[in-house]
């Protein structure tokens, strides 16, 4: 008799996930952050007791952190483009989570991303440089 496994118990790993910026593969992460957030706010009246939860804006945010080889690259591809560095440009992120196990392959797709600023430094013994790339976007899409 066969067993069915309504569920998956194996999570995502690191190396599952692709992660293309501007339609090309970043090898260099270290590593990614995103989210979609909405303003909400309770909606008081007569009593002590919220009547509601009003809603607003989405937005959407998060971080990339790449090596300082990859930083160099974005820099070059963004003068290519006519910016004057990585802060000028703005592209589409897609990440992709491949399929393992049970698990199916899903996406998300980071519509407009543009970076907020980049940070270079180093402390005493590293042996690599780390940077941390703030992002805003216009649209997160699941599929």
């Amino acid at each position: 008799m066969a067993i069915l496994s309504f569920f998956d118990s194996k999570e995502c790993e690191w190396s599952d996930m692709v992660v293309l910026m501007g339609g090309a593969p970043i090898t260099k992460i270290k590593g990614l952050k995103y989210k979609a957030s909405k303003d909400k706010q309770l909606l008081h009246a007569a009593g002590d007791e919220p009547m509601s939860i009003q809603s607003g804006n989405r937005s959407y945010e998060g971080s990339i952190t790449v090596y300082k080889g990859a930083l160099d690259d974005l820099n070059r591809a963004a003068k290519l483009a006519g910016g004057m560095d990585i802060l000028d440009i703005q592209f589409d992120v897609v990440v992709t989570y491949k399929p393992h196990g049970a698990r199916k392959m899903q996406s998300d797709l980071l519509k407009g991303v543009e970076i907020k600023a980049f940070e270079k430094g180093m402390d005493q013994g590293a042996k690599f440089m780390e940077v941390e790339l703030p992002i805003l976007f216009l649209k997160l899409m699941p599929n």
